[in-house]
Formats: structure tokens, sequence, C-alpha cells
């Protein structure tokens, strides 16, 4: 029977140290990457394969053993203040990434991209001194953002869509779903006329997808349906209330509370005469209809990615980068009119 090929081999092949032969096939950036390209084609030379039982008994003991000082994580912001993305789901993922960082071992540390002299040289060598091999990326200010590291030295995972190089681990709420929860809940309540007001940025930032569950899930005929009404910077009350006039929908959906307001405004009653809903309820007031997007749970999820990463030994940037989505969970608020009332034929105009 063939006898299976240990690092021990390998080591003896290349006449090395089998620790060092063990953190190369990690990845390892103490290894230098010449050094670990010849360890992994010797490795695959002599049909070396990780033993998937052993694997498992490290990773249980792992997640069995006191919780130790592993080493530290680095949450990477891009805005233009140090504290620009102290803001709705953000300060969630950060809650839960720092809870379940603390749980494995590890301590999450901020840097800041604008930091005033922190140039891509600069920041490589403070990670490399504070010996931090992981890094997770709070979402960009701006959409279709690039940013520029020594990536083949990190484990990466970002939150959401809005950096688009490199291409990286994504941890991210499933908002196609949500909104499919959310128009679903609305047809439940009899509501025929659904109208969508959201930010441009934000349709961008969401990689369309909650765009694209409305138009899929709108129970209006396609060639009666109400386009979506596209927040600019500059907040018009004017044109918002011509294009509620001119389409007259029964519920508004948005993710601001912007329009919110509008409606009261223009008098309307909310739910009496229009109701309201919401795909991310930590942008608007606490009474609203509609998904809390678990943005805490999103934080410890891809802290578990980004743990699995460094435990596995990946670096860089990957071949084909993974997408993992959390579920969004329905909350009731007082801004739909209740379903009590659709059952015994009530119906709000």
């Amino acid at each position: 029977m063939k006898t299976r090929v240990t690092i021990r081999d390998i080591a003896k092949k290349l006449k090395i140290h089998h620790s060092t032969v063990s953190r190369a096939l990690k990845n390892d950036s103490r290894i230098s990457k010449v050094k670990r390209d010849q360890i992994h084609k010797i490795a695959q030379e002599l049909g070396y394969y990780p033993d998937p039982m052993l694997s498992a008994l490290m990773a249980y003991r792992s997640q069995n053993a006191p919780k130790n000082f592993r080493g530290l994580l680095g949450l990477v912001t891009n805005y233009e203040t140090r504290e620009g993305w102290h803001t709705h789901e953000k300060v969630g993922y950060f809650a839960g990434a720092t809870r379940q960082a603390k749980l494995l071992g590890y301590e999450l540390e901020t840097f800041w991209l604008h930091e005033p002299g922190l140039t891509k040289r600069r920041l490589s060598q403070i990670l490399s001194t504070r010996n931090v091999q992981g890094l997770l990326f709070i979402p960009q200010p701006r959409s279709h953002a690039h940013i520029r590291l020594k990536w083949e030295n990190y484990a990466s995972v970002v939150f959401g869509h809005t950096l688009r190089r490199p291409q990286l681990r994504k941890i991210d709420t499933d908002r196609y779903e949500s909104m499919m929860i959310l128009m679903r809940r609305l047809r439940h309540l009899g509501y025929l006329r659904p109208g969508l007001a959201c930010e441009t940025r934000n349709i961008e930032s969401t990689n369309r997808q909650w765009a694209s569950a409305f138009w899929a899930y709108a129970p209006l005929p396609q060639d009666n349906q109400i386009p979506v009404y596209l927040i600019g910077k500059r907040e018009d009350f004017a044109s918002f209330k011509s294009w509620f006039v001119k389409y007259r929908p029964d519920v508004l959906v948005s993710d601001m509370p912007e329009p919110l307001e509008w409606l009261k405004k223009m008098g309307l009653r909310i739910p009496q005469d229009v109701g309201f809903a919401t795909p991310a309820r930590h942008g608007v007031p606490s009474f609203c209809s509609g998904i809390d997007e678990n943005s805490e749970l999103i934080g410890e999820v891809a802290v578990n990615a980004l743990a699995g990463m460094l435990r596995r030994g990946e670096r860089g940037i990957p071949a084909f980068p993974i997408s993992t989505l959390v579920p969004g969970i329905w909350v009731d608020g007082t801004t739909l009119r209740s379903a009590a009332g659709i059952k015994k034929g009530r119906r709000t105009p």
C-alpha cells in the first residue's frame, strides 16, 4: 500500500526543517515567496495533500482550547475623516466583529487609510511590524473603489460590494432576498401599488439588488409600473411631490428618512393614507416597518471567515472570491396597516 506523503517527507526532500514546510504550505508571509513557491511545487510533485481528519481535529482543538491572544486583525477604513464610517450598519459590523474576534483570541484594531503621512509602503510596514495578517474592509464611501496593497501578505474580507478592485472574499446582507421578503409582506397586507424611493448612491452600493428584487416582484403590469424615484445629493421635496402625485403609490419603500418626512409634509397620514416600509431599518426611525439587516451577525460571520482563512493559510487575491450572504429579518413597525384589517375586508384607500 502506498505510504501517505507527509510534511516531513517534503522537508527531507528539500533538506529544510519541517516547520518551514508547514508555514510555507499555509502561505505564511514570513517565508519568502520564492521559498513558498518552491515548497508548493515539491509538495505537488510528491503528491502531498492535507489530512482532512487531522485538519478537522486541529480545528476542533483550536475552538475548544482557552483563547489566548493570537494577534491583531485590522479593520481598514477609507473615509475622508477618521470617524466618517461611524454610521448605521457599519457600527453594527464593528460591534459584531469586535465581539467575535475576542472570542477567537484576536484583537481588532482600526487603520485609517487617510492618516496624515500614511503611504502604501508605510501602511505595509506598520501591518508587518504589528504582525497583522488578517484585514477587514468597511464599505467604501463611494462605489467602484480601488485599493492597492501588497495583497499577497494578507487574508482579506470585505463588507458589501463597494470595493471594485481587487475582488476579495465578501460578506454582506442578502439584499435581494430581503426586498423579496418585504414585497411579499406588502402583498399579504393588500398593497397593490408599491413605489420605491432610494438614494442613487445606495442603488449602486447595493449592486442594484434592491431595485432588481423590487422590479422582479412588483405586482403591476410592466407598462403600468411606477418608476423608481432616485434621491440625489440635493433633497428635492418638490420633485418628490410631483412624482408621488403623478403615480399615487399606496405604499412607499425607502431606505432613507427623508421620504417619510416628505409624506408627512404633504399632509398624508401613515399608515392610514399611505404605507411606508424599508429594506434597511438602520437608516430610518425605529418605529418603521421593514428589514433588520442583522449587521452584528454580519460582523461575526466576517471574523469567522477571516479566522478560517488565516488558519488555512489563505493569502492574497483569490482566483474565485466567495460571497457569503446573511439573511435579514422582518420587523413589524407602525408604518403599515395591519393584516387583521385586511382579513376583515377593511382596506385603507
